[in-house]
């Protein structure tokens, strides 16, 4: 079969003395929807070509050959390095034969080295006669679900370890699809099941769970409740009608709130939900300039804002962080915590319950400290080393650092991931 083309609407461009036409910018314009609809038609146009196009030189059968060979050369003991959360150990780990891998945890009473990068042993105790490890999602049986592919986009343990929600793409739907799985008896719930979902958030301990839509252009812009275990159905927490404005939400690291984030062209704004009265309404408590990233954490009736966003309407050069009691209701009531150094930003910041850990860049250098938690409450910003900060030894010539999966507020171990081209 032919090739499809797509519509062709040139434009012209001057730059340096130089004019030229492209006559496929109209793509590059995420924000006209005629222009959108036009780009999905096309990408249809190309998914059947190329099926059509692989079905005619009998791919199928190459498909599966790659696939084996590909199989074979893989270590049948390929495992993710164990995340500890409160009780457990998860991870991800490939059984010999299988295509795709299966999501496990197990007591981390059975292997306090957590830490170890060498593959957990699975299925049984053959010393103590029991079993020591939980398959909680077989992703090769998601796959059977939808149409033998498994990509995941969102996966998320409640707080109590009971349930899992996550979200599988559905090819023949083209978009996401949400799920919820009871942990204790395997069983998959039959609500939530929503397609078009981009975000969650548990709240009220794991008994109920926020989740966000999209429309049929991709606009997160709906958020709702659904009540795991009840046949009511989900409630509508908020609807966005702006076509502008995008909707994300998450959870703070402790679980004590949910923070609902709302971005456009023209403003950002963070609100905040009681995750143990979710359908009790939402607080604005920051509102800045368009696109500015900012992250919301609680600690002990705090709440820290990490953000770049400007100050008093000038530039910043880094990210900084505010804080602010939860009960003060007023959004510009945000303080700063630590005096900026000059040379000195704060790349990245992480919380557990007894320390604020930060990341730093000084010049072309990396550091990581951690501090104690709770700051002084007197209200007034204070130096970093005023603070008697830790430092982390770091191998030479780091290049990038990021926190790794802390999920657990309670642990006082944390990962993160370092980039060396040396190391």
């Amino acid at each position: 079969p032919p090739p499809p083309k797509p519509p062709q609407k040139p434009v012209s461009f001057s730059l340096h003395g130089t004019t030229w036409e492209d006559p496929y910018s109209w793509m590059a314009d995420l924000q006209d929807r005629v222009a959108m609809r036009h780009m999905d038609v096309y990408m249809e146009q190309e998914e059947k070509y190329t099926e059509a196009v692989m079905a005619s030189l009998g791919a199928d059968r190459l498909q599966l050959k790659l696939q084996s060979e590909m199989a074979a050369r893989m270590a049948s003991d390929l495992c993710t390095p164990p995340v500890r959360w409160g009780p457990w150990l998860y991870y991800r780990r490939v059984e010999e034969g299988k295509q795709y891998p299966v999501l496990c945890r197990r007591s981390a009473e059975l292997n306090e080295e957590f830490v170890s990068y060498s593959a957990p042993s699975a299925g049984f105790d053959f010393n103590a006669g029991r079993r020591i490890e939980q398959k909680l999602l077989d992703y090769n049986r998601e796959a059977e679900r939808f149409g033998g592919y498994a990509y995941e986009e969102l996966s998320e343990v409640s707080p109590d370890h009971r349930y899992l929600s996550y979200t599988m793409f559905d090819k023949d739907k083209d978009s996401f699809t949400l799920s919820v799985r009871d942990l204790w008896s395997g069983s998959l719930y039959d609500k939530p099941q929503v397609d078009r979902v981009s975000n969650l958030a548990w709240a009220m301990d794991g008994k109920a769970l926020l989740y966000v839509v999209t429309n049929h252009h991709r606009r997160p812009y709906k958020v709702f409740c659904s009540m795991i275990g009840s046949k009511k159905d989900d409630v509508l927490i908020l609807e966005e009608s702006n076509e502008n404005v995008f909707v994300s939400i998450r959870n703070t690291k402790d679980f004590r709130f949910v923070t609902l984030n709302l971005f456009s062209d023209t403003c950002s704004k963070v609100y905040l939900v009681n995750a143990a009265n979710p359908l009790s309404g939402m607080t604005l408590i920051w509102e800045g300039e368009p696109q500015a990233h900012c992250i919301v954490e609680h600690h002990q009736g705090y709440l820290y804002l990490f953000t770049d966003a400007t100050r008093a309407g000038v530039p910043v050069d880094s990210h900084y962080l505010l804080r602010r009691a939860v009960e003060n209701s007023s959004s510009s009531a945000w303080e700063n915590v630590i005096i900026e150094e000059p040379g000195t930003s704060i790349e990245d910041v992480d919380f557990c319950h007894t320390h604020l850990v930060l990341i730093l860049r000084e010049g072309k250098t990396f550091r990581i400290c951690s501090v104690n938690l709770p700051l002084p409450r007197d209200g007034a910003a204070v130096h970093l080393m005023t603070l008697n900060p830790s430092f982390l030894s770091l191998p030479k010539h780091v290049c990038q650092i990021t926190p790794g999966p802390n999920y657990d507020y309670y642990s006082s171990t944390m990962r993160f991931i370092i980039s060396s081209p040396v190391c």
